[in-house]
């Protein structure tokens, strides 16, 4: 019994810190609107997917998004949380492609991806640079 008791306080200490930084900082991710139904053996995606980063004071956040499309719709959006009326970047129907998109200064802003029976991947990776200590 204690031997099981000091397996599990390590065991619990890993997967706390794994949760801790597979969530990252400045970023949030929502999916429940995102359906995947796989379709002979390929995931087909439909709905809407919205991710969350904030930009601080002093920095600059840049957004890498790659594609690879196979068949399907795709639409990305990037806007201010606050007002979605001006958007960094709008594209639909996106093709298989790599590209970044610069936030233009402090503050939340929200990635909206929208897919229509989407087969292939997409991804974000999120960078911010500057502010205090760099």
């Amino acid at each position: 019994m204690r031997t099981a008791c000091r397996l599990r306080r390590p065991l619990l200490c890993l997967l706390l810190a794994l949760a801790c930084l597979l969530t990252g900082c400045g970023a949030k991710r929502e999916a429940a609107g995102m359906t995947v139904d796989i379709k002979d053996g390929r995931k087909v995606c439909t709905g809407t997917e919205q991710r969350f980063y904030r930009v601080e004071d002093g920095q600059t956040g840049e957004l890498a998004i790659s594609i690879l499309r196979e068949d399907g719709d795709l639409a990305i959006a990037v806007f201010p949380t606050e007002d979605p009326e001006h958007c960094c970047y709008r594209g639909s129907d996106l093709p298989t492609s790599d590209f970044s998109v610069t936030l233009p200064g402090p503050g939340s802003y929200t990635v909206q991806i929208e897919a229509d029976r989407f087969i292939g991947s997409y991804g974000l990776e999120w960078t911010a640079n500057g502010g205090s200590g760099e």
